[in-house]
């Protein structure tokens, strides 16, 4: 397809996604729908037309535009004028606080890109956010009467029930429909996939479920599909063990069985993507933070969720700029984490310089160790040591001389500051050596 067929069904998906705010916003005035209503319905009504998007598009870039052209309309749309009686009402007049709107317009960018070529990797993710998120929240509102407490407030177990029934008959009828794996293997890939999106939907808070529902979906997805039922059923079998373990730790640890959860899920799914040694540099970081949490209590509201939001985008973020330059980024992924885990060891040393030195070293050994067991996938950017030197400076440097900038926002500002070097690393190789 030329380029200007594209353009223009560019355009049209923009414009479909305003008419469709418009229509919710005009049945909402006269039939009295309520604000979950509105939401829900922009959420079916957009999803729907997502579906429809590898039908539309053979290349990628489309999709891209699609995606972050969205996410801008919808944070125009989160102005105070119009999100109070504009177009916004439709989505912000619920009470909650959510970023769902935005991260499904990023989820489904992301989704496409990663599931180029195979479109059950696309549909079934954004089937189930659309259409079990949908279920499980209206029978939530409508029938919830048990809940499940988290930390920004509850989820029904109602609810819940139906997002695993809903996504097990999704996942069954798409997996018999758009794959050639044996009857025996969709039901129980169908019943892990139930599983494993209900607990994320479950952990989820602020509408992040918009982002990681799809984006685990299709990870677990791409890793999985043609995995035999037997080895299934054992990594299914370790990855409950690991939970219960990782629960029986959590009051130790002063973790909340919702971010043990989190934190369990999130490393999951790093090892079901990479070797299980790459696990072990976010492994650190989430272990750096709870000691740093500890020594210097963190003033955001929750600061353990917010770090497993930056595990999630450090992995995600590498992933996919990886894959868009066609180059394994996996050593930028470790010296992000490497340097996030070094910010928190900082804060947790406070002014006791040796101890911070010393993490710095064994950080630096870990780093070094395990780029060592990525030698071939690393081979194309050379020597790692000098940019671990230069990311550990600025990672060390700040929260010592300056540890009050991270008494809030710890998550996003500790980001801030691990990703600079690798980033500038990954691009220097890419475009300019």
């Amino acid at each position: 397809m030329s380029i200007a067929p594209q353009v223009g069904l560019i355009a049209l998906s923009m414009a479909m996604l305003l008419a469709i705010m418009m229509a919710v916003k005009w049945l909402a005035q006269h039939f009295a729908w309520s604000a979950e209503l509105q939401r829900k319905s922009v959420h079916v009504a957009t999803g729907g037309y997502a579906l429809t998007l590898p039908w539309m598009f053979v290349n990628r870039w489309p999709v891209l535009v699609i995606a972050g052209g969205a996410a801008l309309v919808l944070l125009l749309l989160r102005t105070p004028v119009l999100a109070r009686s504009g177009l916004g009402s439709t989505l912000h007049s619920v009470e909650r606080h959510s970023y769902g709107d935005i991260l499904l317009a990023l989820a489904v960018g992301i989704v496409f890109f990663f599931s180029h070529g195979t479109p059950v990797l696309y549909v079934l993710p954004i089937a189930v956010v659309t259409l079990s998120d949908a279920a499980a929240a209206m029978t939530g509102v409508r029938y919830g009467s048990k809940f499940l407490s988290v930390e920004t407030g509850t989820k029904s177990f109602e609810g819940s029930a139906m997002f695993f029934l809903v996504t097990w008959i999704l996942a069954m009828v798409l997996l018999l429909l758009m794959t050639d794996i044996a009857r025996p293997n969709v039901v129980l890939l169908s019943l892990v996939i139930a599983a494993f999106g209900t607990l994320v939907e479950a952990d989820s808070w602020h509408g992040f479920d918009n982002l990681f529902l799809p984006v685990g979906l299709h990870l677990f997805l791409s890793s999985h599909l043609e995995t035999p039922p037997l080895p299934l059923l054992g990594l299914t079998l370790f990855f409950l063990a690991a939970l219960v373990v990782v629960l029986v730790l959590a009051p130790r640890l002063s973790l909340s069985n919702h971010a043990a959860r989190a934190y369990t899920i999130a490393v999951f799914m790093i090892c079901a993507v990479a070797e299980v040694h790459n696990a072990l540099l976010p492994v650190l970081a989430i272990l750096a933070h709870l000691a740093a949490r500890h020594v210097r209590p963190c003033k955001s509201r929750y600061p353990d969720l917010d770090v497993l939001a930056l595990v999630v985008v450090v992995a995600v973020f590498w992933l996919f700029v990886g894959r868009y330059a066609d180059r394994n980024a996996i050593s930028m992924y470790n010296l992000s984490f490497a340097g996030a885990a070094l910010v928190f060891v900082a804060l947790a040393a406070g002014r006791r310089l040796a101890l911070a030195g010393a993490g710095a070293a064994v950080l630096f050994a870990v780093s070094v160790l395990v780029a060592g067991r990525n030698l071939e996938a690393a081979a194309w950017h050379g020597p790692l040591w000098p940019w671990i030197a230069a990311s550990f400076a600025l990672c060390l440097a700040i929260p010592l001389l300056w540890p009050q900038l991270l008494d809030r926002y710890r998550g996003p500002r500790t980001l801030a500051l691990a990703l600079p070097v690798p980033v500038t690393f990954f691009m220097a190789k890419v475009f300019f050596l």
